[in-house]
């Protein structure tokens, strides 16, 4: 600041920075520093006055593009100095910071000697306590910003960059400037540490043998973007009189995105244990030189950036397995320094992210426990010191296991199970040296997230058969279904290859199976008896139960127990068991419904849905025409006279049954206990509007009346064999084919043997 002294103005003037204090009153002024007068002149004599910011230090400001180092003796700490003009002016335990090419060390001077242009000083080493006394400050690499929020929820000024210097392959090149026209073409989202970089392919481990044991990243993609704050607050001590500066606390962190797409492969063969940390890539990104200006001191922050790798692994068997994720988060990290705390150093940790994972595959056959590693670690250098480093390491950490047990006690069991996690560990360390020469380094390893992405197998369900009705002895197809979870959608998907555990009093062909592509695991189970049932599990490395479930059949006649290819006798007439479907074949089942069928026509309707193109013109003829039979081959449509012995109730008892779900008739021969099933499948209207409820079954008689005529009350009628819910009734169908607005019914077909 400048401020012209007029001796035309006899005002008092004030004007305070820190502790010192001008003032100017009638003909002179006074500068006073504590209220002790340092120097008084006649304001005639002053021309202007300028007040440059200080602070309470030691520092000597060396113009080094005016001086020049002629010889630096790094044993003895002797230094030569050559100037352009005048030598700077210095005095013993002077603290100076020596230029870039010496990489901004701190020397105190302990004696020197000057003659003319050359300046010759004894130095020994030195540290920020000896630059600064009884002050905070707090640096932010963001020039952005003019402040900061601390842990503490208050809010302090920051001191940005007065410049800003990247390392390149012909030196420094400073990127930003306060002062000049760099400041306008600087992107102030700069951050103190940018890594984009594509890291795919690289090696974590590979077995020198060349057995194709190795990990290796297949993604390894990382965007990051951080902005550093470091916090600095200096009491004072006294040493042999002479006033430095003490370090009562330090605090840096840093602030902003960790992107990652990371998917991690694993191929293991024999036995081992393994576990190493490594640097994959030395300086990944160009050093970075931050000046900040507390006061009238500059305080240099120099960033470098390397690759590690890290894995640990205990595998045996042969495995390959893949598994990753790709997550993006934001993150704090750092550490607080205090000399009185316990402990000393603590750790600044705060993060938030969402994952995404990959869909984990694996071929596998033992166990396998790995966790896998890819980070730059930045290291920060305050001055020429050693500073705090920090490093966030993401990982991916795959857990399979397998077991088995084989004996006589029935409680065998094979199982395997994969777990996939991701998360992010932060490393933190920090070497005092730029402050307090004794300090021990400290480093430390945290987690700041430990996620469950992928558990597989993780749960068991029975999917088949439903609503079945079973016999004991009987064997039957009995399907489970076996799934992974994906814990970040929670959505369950089929996993393959897992071991299904089976219990039963029963017999199943194999005690254990693997599920299929599509996660199911199907087993042929007959049970013992009416009270058996059969619980497929899934289990871990040590058979405890992770999921189960159990099928507990309804037990009774089935569809396949009245089933037979040749038919079933019932009062001297063979009787096929299944329905007419398409014409010419027969229903899958005997519970199936089939399809119905417009008397003497040898069109198939369905009995649900919508119907089209239905045929409302009146059939023709007095009997069901062979060419019209929708029967197959060796099968006819039965006359009036066959449905009557099936109702003759002396020789056939009737009841009503329920298979596989589906309502029906159950009609039992008495002399044999043959059993033909009539399931009640629906019909059709003359408008082709579908009945869902009871059922017809054609015959291929017409009805006549006392005069022998087809037609009764102006309407034709052929017999069917109408089934309901309450009983069965013999009735003529009231399809009148003389009458063209009465549309004829279609009903189901029953055969009977030719």
């Amino acid at each position: 600041m400048k401020t012209k002294i007029s001796t035309l103005i006899p005002i008092l003037i004030i004007l305070m920075l820190g502790s010192i204090t001008a003032f100017a009153q009638g003909t002179k002024a006074t500068f006073s520093k504590n209220g002790t007068t340092v120097f008084q002149t006649p304001i005639s004599n002053i021309d202007s006055i300028v007040f440059k910011q200080g602070i309470e230090t030691n520092y000597v400001e060396i113009d080094w593009d005016a001086n020049t180092i002629t010889k630096y003796d790094e044993n003895t700490g002797e230094i030569t100095v050559q100037s352009q003009s005048t030598t700077p002016v210095v005095g013993e335990n002077s603290v100076i910071i020596l230029p870039q090419e010496y990489g901004y060390d701190i020397r105190v001077i302990k004696s020197y000697s000057d003659s003319g242009k050359t300046l010759t000083v004894q130095t020994e080493q030195g540290n920020m306590t000896n630059l600064f006394r009884n002050i905070s400050f707090t640096l932010s690499t963001d020039p952005s910003l003019d402040s900061v929020q601390t842990r503490a929820g208050t809010t302090v000024k920051a001191i940005t960059p007065s410049e800003i210097s990247i390392m390149t392959t012909s030196g420094y090149k400073k990127i930003y400037d306060r002062t000049t026209t760099l400041r306008a073409g600087y992107d102030s989202t700069y951050n103190i540490f940018n890594f984009n970089k594509d890291l795919s392919g690289t090696v974590l481990y590979k077995n020198s043998n060349n057995n194709g044991q190795q990990v290796y990243w297949k993604k390894g993609g990382f965007d990051i973007g951080l902005k550093g704050t470091f916090s600095f607050d200096f009491g004072e001590t006294v040493a042999d009189n002479i006033h430095w500066g003490k370090l009562n606390k330090f605090e840096f962190y840093l602030d902003g995105n960790l992107n990652m797409d990371l998917l991690l492969e694993s191929i293991f063969k024999a036995q081992f244990m393994d576990s190493k940390d490594f640097t994959i890539k030395e300086n990944i990104v160009p050093a970075v030189t931050f000046t900040f200006q507390v006061g009238n001191v500059p305080v240099f922050i120099i960033v470098h950036t390397d690759i590690y790798g890290h894995y640990d692994m205990n595998a045996s068997a042969a495995i390959t397995i893949d598994a990753g994720c790709n997550f993006q988060s934001k993150a704090r990290v750092g550490l607080t320094y205090i000399p009185e705390a316990n402990p000393k150093v603590s750790p600044i940790m705060s993060f938030s992210s969402s994952f995404a994972p990959y869909e984990p595959t694996f071929s596998a056959q033992g166990s396998l426990a790995l966790k896998g590693s890819i980070y730059p670690r930045i290291t920060f250098g305050i001055y020429s010191f050693i500073g705090p480093y920090v490093a966030l390491m993401p990982y991916l950490r795959n857990d399979f296991e397998g077991g088995m047990t084989i004996g006589t006690d029935n409680n065998n069991y094979f199982a395997w199970t994969s777990k996939s996690y991701a998360g992010v560990d932060f490393q933190a360390g920090l070497d005092l040296d730029f402050a307090i020469f004794d300090e021990n380094l400290w480093t430390s390893t945290y987690n700041l997230k430990d996620t469950l992405l992928y558990e597989m197998p993780k749960k068991i369900s029975f999917v088949s058969p439903a609503d079945t009705i079973i016999s004991s002895g009987t064997p039957v197809k009995v399907g489970f279904y076996v799934s992974s979870l994906n814990y970040i959608t929670g959505n369950y998907s089929p996993c393959s290859g897992a071991v299904v555990n089976f219990s039963t009093r029963g017999n199943v062909y194999r005690w254990t199976i693997e599920s299929n592509a599509s996660g199911l695991a199907t087993i042929q189970w007959t049970p013992k008896d009416t009270n058996d049932k059969l619980t497929a599990s899934i289990v871990d490395k040590d058979g405890k139960t992770i999921s189960e479930a159990t099928f507990t059949p309804s037990y009774g006649e089935t569809c396949q127990s009245v089933d037979n290819p040749q038919g079933v006798v019932i009062n001297g007439v063979r009787w096929a068991t299944r329905n007419v479907d398409a014409p010419g074949t027969f229903t899958s089942s005997p519970c199936d419904r089939g399809m119905v069928y417009q008397w003497n026509r040898r069109t198939g309707w369905p009995v649900t849905g919508i119907v089209t193109g239905w045929d409302s013109s009146d059939p023709t003829g007095d009997t069901w025409a062979r060419a019209n039979d929708p029967s197959p081959a060796g099968w006819r449509i039965p006359t009036l006279a066959e449905i009557q012995k099936l109702l003759d109730t002396n020789n056939v008892t009737c009841e009503l049954f329920q298979k596989n779900g589906l309502n029906g008739y159950n009609f039992i021969d008495k002399a044999t206990g043959n059993i033909l099933f009539l399931p009640l499948t629906g019909y059709s209207r003359s408008d082709g509007s579908n009945i869902p409820n009871g059922g017809g079954y054609w015959s291929s008689t017409m009805n006549k009346d006392s005069n022998d005529e087809f037609v009764i009350s102006g309407w034709a009628w052929a017999f069917r064999l109408f089934l309901n819910g309450n009983g069965t009734s013999l009735s003529g169908n009231t399809y009148n084919i003389l009458n063209t607005d009465k549309r004829p019914e279609a009903n189901s077909i029953r055969p009977v043997a030719e």
